[in-house]
């Protein structure tokens, strides 16, 4: 009993992670900045981000110690570390985009008055397009390997 309620928790973990990391990039952003002027839909953004990585931080610490758990309960094998040391790059990924590019982000963002007004060649506006391009690079690195857990899960699930 305790096996399923740790797969429980571990596959309910990934599908919140992975499926908000899903809505939120391909569904609310797009849409809030098709709806929105550039300037209000930064902001709302701007005010979902630490909600976000929240989510993303619990679910994967969750996710990495459910999976060593069911690691040592169902012995280790080769997809099964496999599967947590990418839940672990995840998080790392997840941690990076916290603790490195959103205080990145936000200092050069606090320096915009307008992004109307800058020029496209503009070093505050250059330098937030670098550090937006590597923080979108991030979140689809771990929707990537999100998307691959769960098609290790699918192929090491018992029936």
């Amino acid at each position: 009993m305790v096996t399923v309620v740790l797969r429980f928790i571990y596959l309910l973990s990934i599908a919140l992670w992975i499926g908000g990391m899903a809505f939120f990039s391909f569904l609310a952003a797009p849409s809030i900045f098709k709806v929105l002027t550039r300037e209000m839909a930064g902001n709302v953004v701007a005010g979902i981000f630490p909600k976000y990585y929240w989510q993303g931080i619990i679910c994967g610490v969750i996710a990495l110690g459910t999976s060593c758990a069911l690691g040592v309960r169902e012995r280790w094998n080769t997809l099964l570390i496999a599967r947590t040391i990418i839940i672990a790059v995840m998080l790392i990924g997840v941690l990076y985009s916290v603790v490195v590019l959103q205080p990145q982000v936000q200092a050069v963002k606090a320096q915009i008055t307008s992004f109307e007004s800058l020029a496209p060649t503009d070093p505050l506006r250059v330098e937030f397009g670098r550090l937006h391009g590597r923080s979108f690079s991030v979140n689809a690195a771990v929707l990537l390997l999100g998307v691959i857990v769960v098609f290790i899960t699918a192929f090491t699930m018992k029936v």
